[in-house]
C-alpha cells in the first residue's frame, strides 16, 4: 500500500479533512425520517449524507458537495425527457460529483417517474428517490436540520461523558496509560506513545485498526518532532487508514519548548469532529503529566548539584552511580558544568518552568539556580548545533572543560563550575553560546572585551587626554618598555631613540599616571590595559 510524506496542520485548522458532528448521518436513516410514501426506486446502497439541496439547473455539480441528495422537481428534463443519452449524461455528472442520491418530486411537470431517468440512474448507479406532492422539498430540508441539530446534542452529551473520563485518567497512579487507553476506546483508533527518543512507552490498538508499520512511525514521529509548536501536528493519510502524529512539549513560552514525546493516533476512517476534540484534551493532559513528571524533586536535584559543585569531598560508588544516573543516557561521555541565562524572549518564564525546561534539553536532573543564573552538570557535548538548540529555546550557555568522574573523588566539580560562570560575562556581551575548551585559557580571556577596554580607558586616562601626538607616543614607549620586560636598552632598540630618552619617557608616564611603576602589580595592570586598549 503506498503512503505519501506527512503534512504538517496545526489544531485549528480547518482543512485538515475532518469530518463534521453530524457525519453519522446517511441516506437510509435519514428516510426513517420521511413521510412513508416518499419511495425509494432505485437503491444503490446506504451512502454518508452531508446535505440536502434542491436544485433545477441543468448543471448543479459546480455547486455540489460530496454525499449531498439533490431535489430536483424535474424541470431541467422537460425539453430532453426523450433524448435518452442527454439524460444520461445530465445523470453521470450527478455521479461523478458523488452525490448520495437524486429526489425527484411529482408534479408539476411529471406525474411519475420517467423512464429515461429510472434508465439513466440504474446505468450510473445512483440512488433514485420519488417525492410525492404531499411532501413539499422544505419539509425535506427542515427534517434533515432536526436530525442534524439531534445527532449535536448527542456529540455534546458524549462529547462531556468522555471529557469527563480523560479527566478521571489523570488521578490514576499510571495517567499516561490510562490516557491511552480511554482515548483508544472512546475514539475507536489505535494510540501509540512515544518518548522525547521514539520509544514506544504504552500503545492501545483498536480492533478496527491495523498496526502502524514501523517505517511509519518513525516518518510520523520525525515530522512531529520537527514542529515548531504544540498546536502542530503530522498528519498521514493512506488508502483505508488516518494517521496523526502530536508532539507534546514541555511548554508553551516562546522558542520551541524542549521535546518530551509523540502521541500517535491511527483511524481506519476520518476522523470526526468528536474525535478532533477527544485528541485535542488528551493532548492537553498529556502535555501536563508530562510536565509534572518532568518538574517531580526539584529539591533534591537542587541539593546533590549544591553538594557536587561546592561542599562534598569524595564520591563512594553508590554517589558515583547516582550520578551518571542523574546525568542521562550519555553514560560514556565526560561531564561538564554549565551557566546559563535565559534569553529575553524566555526571561518573564517561572523558575520552575525553566528548571524543567532545561532537564529535558540538557539531559540531566543536576540543574539549579545559583546567583541568579542557571547551573547544570551534564554530558551533553558543545557544538553549533546544541548551541543553536538552546537558543531557540531561549537560552544562552557557558561550558566548561569536560571532565572524566572518579570513584573517591569530586574533585573538579568547583573547578568546571568556576570555568563556566566565568564565561557568563563574555556570553552576555557577544550573546551567543561559549565554550571554554575552545577558548584560550588565560586571564585576559575571562574579562569581555567591551569590560576591558571601559577599565583600560579608565586606567590610563591621563594619558589618553593628552595632545594626540604626545599620547600616541607615550603608550608606544610604554606598551614597547612593558613587553620589553622594563630593559631601557631593549625598548631603545625597538624604538629607535635613545636610552635616556626612553628613561625620560617612562619617568614622565609614572608622574602622568601617578603610579609606581617598580611595582609588578601596576606594571601587570598596565600590560593588560594597553592590550585590551589596541
Amino acid at each position: 500500500m503506498g503512503h505519501f510524506a506527512p503534512e504538517l496542520g496545526t489544531l485549528d485548522s480547518p482543512d485538515l479533512g475532518f469530518s463534521r458532528a453530524w457525519d453519522s448521518i446517511t441516506l437510509y436513516r435519514f428516510l426513517r425520517q420521511l413521510p412513508a410514501d416518499v419511495q425509494i426506486i432505485h437503491d444503490a446502497g446506504d451512502r454518508p449524507l452531508r446535505w440536502v439541496e434542491p436544485s433545477d439547473i441543468d448543471d448543479p455539480t459546480g455547486y455540489l458537495v460530496d454525499d449531498e441528495l439533490i431535489l430536483t422537481s424535474g424541470y431541467p428534463l422537460v425539453a430532453h425527457i426523450e433524448d435518452q443519452q442527454w439524460v444520461d449524461q445530465f445523470v453521470a455528472r450527478l455521479a461523478q460529483a458523488k452525490v448520495c442520491a437524486v429526489g425527484f418530486g411529482i408534479e408539476p411537470y411529471f406525474s411519475q417517474v420517467p423512464e429515461p431517468l429510472l434508465r439513466a440512474c440504474i446505468k450510473n448507479d445512483v440512488t433514485l428517490i420519488q417525492i410525492p406532492q404531499s411532501v413539499p422539498f422544505a419539509a425535506i430540508g427542515l427534517a434533515f436540520a432536526q436530525l442534524m441539530e439531534a445527532d449535536g446534542a448527542a456529540l455534546l452529551r458524549s462529547n462531556t461523558d468522555s471529557n469527563r473520563a480523560l479527566m478521571r485518567c489523570v488521578a490514576q497512579n499510571n495517567p499516561e496509560e490510562q490516557l491511552v487507553a480511554t482515548l483508544s476506546q472512546r475514539a475507536k483508533c489505535s494510540v501509540k506513545l512515544l518518548d522525547a527518543a521514539a520509544q514506544e512507552r504504552f500503545s492501545a490498538l483498536h480492533q478496527s485498526s491495523m498496526p502502524l508499520r514501523a517505517e511509519l512511525v518513525e516518518e510520523l514521529f520525525n515530522q512531529a518532532a520537527r514542529s515548531e509548536t504544540s498546536s502542530q501536528f503530522a498528519l498521514l493519510r493512506e488508502e483505508s487508514a488516518t494517521h496523526l502524529a502530536f508532539p507534546i512539549r514541555a511548554s508553551s513560552a516562546q522558542g520551541q519548548a524542549p521535546l518530551l514525546g509523540v502521541l500517535l493516533v491511527s483511524f481506519d476512517k476520518d476522523p470526526s469532529g468528536f474525535d478532533h476534540t477527544l485528541m485535542a484534551t488528551t493532548l492537553g493532559l498529556l502535555e501536563v503529566v508530562a510536565r509534572e513528571r518532568a518538574m517531580v524533586s526539584f529539591t533534591s536535584a537542587q541539593l546533590a548539584t549544591s553538594l557536587l559543585t561546592g561542599s562534598l569531598q569524595s564520591l563512594n560508588p553508590a554517589q558515583l552511580k547516582l550520578l551518571n544516573q542523574s546525568l542521562g543516557k550519555n553514560t560514556r561521555k565526560p561531564l561538564r558544568a554549565l551557566a546559563l541565562i535565559a534569553k529575553k524572549s524566555a526571561a518573564s518564564t517561572e523558575g520552575d518552568r525553566h528548571l524543567a525546561h532545561l532537564r529535558i534539553l540538557l539531559d540531566t536532573e543536576l540543574v539549579s539556580v545559583q546567583d541568579g543564573n542557571f547551573i547544570a552538570l551534564s554530558k551533553i557535548e558543545p557544538s553549533e548545533a546544541q548551541f543553536k538548540k538552546l537558543a531557540k529555546a531561549g537560552y544562552l550557555a557557558a561550558f566548561s572543560h569536560p571532565l572524566e568522574p572518579k570513584q573517591g573523588s569530586s574533585e573538579g566539580f568547583v573547578a568546571l563550575l568556576a570555568q563556566a560562570k566565568g564565561l557568563i560575562p563574555q556570553v552576555q556581551e557577544k550573546q551567543q553560546s561559549m565554550d571554554a575548551a575552545g577558548m584560550a585559557r588565560t586571564f585576559q580571556s575571562l574579562l569581555p572585551k567591551e569590560a576591558g577596554r571601559e577599565l583600560a580607558q579608565a586606567a590610563l586616562a591621563p594619558l589618553l587626554e593628552l595632545p594626540a601626538k604626545r599620547r600616541d607616543l607615550y603608550l608606544q614607549v610604554l606598551g614597547s618598555w612593558l613587553d620589553s620586560n622594563g630593559s631601557w636598552d631593549e625598548t631603545s632598540k625597538r624604538l629607535d631613540l635613545h636610552r635616556n630618552s626612553v628613561r625620560r619617557h617612562v619617568s614622565s608616564i609614572a608622574q602622568i599616571l601617578d603610579v609606581d611603576l617598580n611595582s609588578a602589580a601596576t606594571r601587570n595592570e598596565l600590560f593588560l590595559a594597553l592590550r585590551f586598549l589596541a
